[in-house]
């Protein structure tokens, strides 16, 4: 399999275990915060979204800023996406605006770590050889 199939088949996978996570009952998780200040719930979203975000610009091979911004427009849209998926199933989820903000914000973490993932590849590649098959 092709470096970029693998990159590919590695978004698709994150991209599906977000839109599962989403979508199961919430009484599958327990509540636990870090106090008032932030959810560990918005921290979980930041990451799966900056993670959506890393590996497609990796997967498409996206380099320009144009295709960054297109990139950021599908992350955000597929975010809104899975609230009302949530709002309007009757799955023990509910729609909820800072999750899209959560999610937003992930995006564009994604889109500002970008440059560093991609000058620690090396280094990664050098420790964990298996991503030489896959960047």
């Amino acid at each position: 399999m092709s470096q970029s199939r693998i990159a590919v088949v590695l978004a698709s996978v994150w991209t599906l275990l977000i839109f599962v996570l989403c979508l199961i009952s919430a009484s599958r998780f327990r509540a636990f915060s870090f106090g008032t200040i932030i959810s560990i719930d918005k921290l979980v979203h930041f990451t799966m979204y900056a993670g959506f975000f890393v590996l497609w610009s990796f997967a498409l091979g996206f380099k320009t800023k144009r295709e960054l911004y297109k990139l950021m427009v599908v992350g955000i849209a597929f975010g809104v996406l899975i609230e009302v998926l949530q709002w309007a199933m009757a799955m023990g989820r509910s729609y909820e605006l800072d999750d899209i903000i959560a999610n937003t914000i992930g995006s564009f973490l994604g889109l500002y770590l970008l440059p560093l993932v991609r000058r620690m590849i090396p280094l990664l590649k050098k420790y964990l050889p298996f991503l030489n098959k896959v960047y």
